[in-house]
């Protein structure tokens, strides 16, 4: 007999997802953003997470920011990642 497997719906824009992998491991997430911005991974040469937390806003809401500073090729950056769901 087979057993039914359950598929779990998961995305990136999970926000529970998200700080699993990438609050947990600032290296994984300084690779995301080389690959986004298309900054090779060694000019980066400083990468802090700001905003780890990603309260909500209101009740009922779900909100999610992430702001990161970075040194990229000696120039200071702030990103800040910004996801509403209503």
């Amino acid at each position: 007999m087979k057993s039914k497997m359950t598929k779990l719906e998961y995305t990136f824009k999970n926000d529970t997802l998200f700080k699993m992998l990438f609050i947990k491991n600032p290296d994984l997430l300084k690779q995301l953003v080389s690959e986004l911005l298309k900054i090779p991974v060694e000019y980066i040469s400083q990468f802090e997470i700001i905003n780890p937390e990603m309260p909500p806003e209101g009740i009922g809401e779900k909100f999610c920011r992430l702001d990161i500073n970075m040194i990229v090729d000696g120039q200071r950056v702030n990103l800040e990642i910004q996801d509403t769901k209503n």
